[in-house]
């Protein structure tokens, strides 16, 4: 009985661990799950999205969202 209590203490321990590490995202991304990644974007690569974003905005609208009280 009092190792069913120390395993369950143990993966609550893990599960918190784990959770906090998600929440907070210590060291920077280096253990993230999805893959470390910077923090501050490479400064050519963020104006060629910009670009890219405002020539997008030449050609595509926001959709309108439609209410059943505005009809």
């Amino acid at each position: 009985m009092p190792s069913h209590r120390f395993i369950g203490i143990a993966m609550f321990a893990v599960i918190t661990y784990f959770d906090i590490l998600l929440v907070t995202d210590f060291w920077d991304g280096a253990r993230d799950p999805m893959g470390p990644y910077p923090r501050i974007p490479d400064k050519d690569r963020l104006e060629k999205e910009i670009k890219f974003a405002e020539e997008c905005k030449k050609y595509y609208k926001a959709p309108q969202e439609v209410f059943l009280s505005d009809t």
